[in-house]
């Protein structure tokens, strides 16, 4: 059988967990974003994105189908990445991170060497987006889509998931020895990866709870001030290079 791909032309597209509207939403394509096509059925088609290969439904009314040769092509271009909030791009509204392949306003060259300054200021651009289980779009975002979009405009590619990301990298046994753009994962009672934040410093932390916030962070984990109790438990800390 043919492989079959396709191109997100929308600025965000839903992929669900199921195919039905209900379901829930397990990530987002942003504009450009390429996927191979693995199941078809009752106007859904199951995804996998070449980026990260992550798999979920989308609705085949929000499918672009491009062929292998256009999709080769597509993956050898330049590439540019988003860097502001928002951009403009024929007609589009396109979200921080997003992909295109030519130079606009608002976008900066797809980085080939990770630079942890660009992730923490990245971060700094995304403060106060408000947080949405499964989006990874300025209109909101998971902790792991938060952290995953920071690292690839500063040219670190990661997966999407925080349980997945804490395997990149390498181990940072203290939090004294740690630099800004360090990645702090957080357990929960059974012990697994649930969190994930970018350090600002060996004491504060940049992540997305509520909505994307700054907070204080100390060998317990993470502490909100309003709440006056911390909130997550630090399990590891990761240093991408």
């Amino acid at each position: 059988i043919m492989a079959r791909y396709g191109i997100c032309k929308l600025s965000v597209v839903p992929m669900r967990k199921e195919m039905s509207h209900e379901s829930e939403l397990v990530s987002e394509l942003l504009f450009n974003d390429v996927y191979e096509v693995t199941d078809d059925k009752y106007g859904w088609l199951k995804i996998k994105t070449l980026y990260d290969s992550y798999e979920g439904w989308v609705r085949c009314l929000q499918h672009y189908e491009i062929s292998e040769e256009d999709l080769n092509k597509l993956l050898t271009n330049d590439k540019y990445i988003v860097n502001e909030l928002v951009c403009m791009y024929n007609n589009n509204v396109l979200t921080f991170g997003s992909k295109i392949f030519e130079k606009c306003e608002n976008s900066i060259s797809l980085r080939k060497v990770y630079d942890p300054n660009i992730m923490v200021e990245s971060a700094i651009k995304l403060l106060d987006t408000p947080y949405r289980w499964g989006g990874k779009s300025v209109m909101g975002i998971d902790c792991s889509a938060f952290v995953q979009l920071c690292a690839k405009v500063a040219g670190y590619k990661l997966p999407r998931d925080a349980s997945q990301q804490v395997t990149c990298g390498k181990r940072i046994d203290n939090l004294s020895e740690s630099k800004a753009g360090d990645l702090a994962f957080f357990k929960n009672e059974n012990n697994r990866i649930t969190h994930v934040g970018i350090l600002l410093s060996n004491d504060k932390i940049i992540h997305a709870s509520g909505k994307v916030r700054i907070d204080t962070i100390d060998s317990k984990g993470i502490f909100n001030k309003e709440l006056k109790s911390y909130t997550h438990e630090l399990a590891v800390i990761r240093r991408m290079s």
